[in-house]
């Protein structure tokens, strides 16, 4: 897996606002929502995970 800078640079801006939400929310709703975009963010760079989730 091979990521450029502009790829690398969208992830870690999702991470940073999944990570933003679990961090200061309050409603644990809020803190799974989080939890669950960041698994499908970091599933979806994961060769045999993004076939799956398309």
């Amino acid at each position: 897996m091979n990521l450029t800078t502009s790829q690398l640079t969208k992830l870690a801006i999702g991470l940073g606002i999944c990570y933003a939400g679990y961090k200061f929310a309050s409603n644990s709703a809020v803190k799974a929502m989080a939890l669950g975009c960041a698994g499908v963010i970091i599933g979806r760079q994961v060769p045999y995970l993004s076939d799956a989730l398309a």
